[in-house]
């Protein structure tokens, strides 16, 4: 999952699965953001380190408050994700559907490349 405007970024499995709102997902983020990367370690901080977390934070708890725009783009090999279309059966002019097509390192790291069918 990345947020570009946030300059979030997190790797596959970070949170693990969840069925939640954008709202729920984003608040997880920040509460596991907080807890394990910035209160441990924000005494020990640069101040100039501990100002652009703070930031961050500010800018994430906006999004979660809808009073910022953001994208959200999800990369999911597997295709184990599913964003509710509250707009079904027709199209959500809030969200981009593309095809994603796995490189071969996906392949091998998810084990495809050498299953025999």
């Amino acid at each position: 999952m990345k947020v570009p405007e946030l300059n979030l970024d997190l790797t596959p499995g970070t949170l693990g699965g969840r069925f939640t709102t954008i709202e729920g997902l984003l608040t997880q983020v920040r509460e596991e953001l907080h807890s394990r990367v910035f209160q441990e370690t924000s005494d020990s901080m640069a101040e100039e380190t501990k100002t652009r977390w703070e930031e961050f934070f500010a800018r994430l708890d906006s999004a979660i408050a809808g009073n910022i725009k953001f994208t959200i783009e999800m990369v999911d090999p597997l295709s184990a994700s599913y964003i509710q279309n509250v707009y079904a059966p027709d199209d959500d002019p809030n969200m981009k559907i593309v095809d994603y097509e796995r490189t071969e390192e996906e392949n091998e790291d998810l084990g495809l490349t050498d299953m025999v069918v």
